[in-house]
């Protein structure tokens, strides 16, 4: 583990060298000479990981809600709808694929579940997921 990347994990988490000391049960003395001469346990290299896993996974959680609070706000202002309605116009070779088109002439792919494959010219609710793939909405 290198020093650098330890210290940003202690400053990012909001422990001290000393804190730190005490939840691995060691002298702050020892804590600090881990740091400075890169001589880190195995244990506190397990600890600082866990530490990093735990505040990238507080972030990534931090960022959604963020961004679906944003998009619903841009959403709201543009008018535009969650769902929308969709025509299926045509089967690729791949069984679980469907191309679909939408009202306003633009088109768009979705996959298909095993258990329901759409037919031609059949109608669905779908909403958007990534680039021009979208996902059927149950309900």
């Amino acid at each position: 583990m290198d020093t650098e990347r330890a210290g940003k994990i202690l400053e990012r988490s909001g422990l001290t060298k000393k804190e730190f000391a005490e939840m691995m049960g060691v002298k702050p003395s020892t804590a600090r000479l881990a740091f400075s001469l890169k001589r880190f346990s195995k244990a506190m290299v397990a600890r600082l990981e866990d530490l990093e896993s735990e505040l990238d996974r507080g972030e990534e959680k931090d960022r959604g809600r963020r961004l679906s609070v944003i998009e619903g706000v841009v959403r709201q202002t543009m008018d535009i709808p969650l769902e929308t309605v969709a025509r299926v116009y045509a089967v690729p070779k791949n069984r679980f694929l469907r191309l679909i088109e939408f009202r306003d002439g633009t088109h768009g792919k979705i996959r298909c579940k095993p258990d329901r494959y759409l037919k031609l010219g059949e109608e669905v609710r779908v909403t958007r997921l990534k680039g021009d793939m979208w996902e059927v909405v149950r309900g």
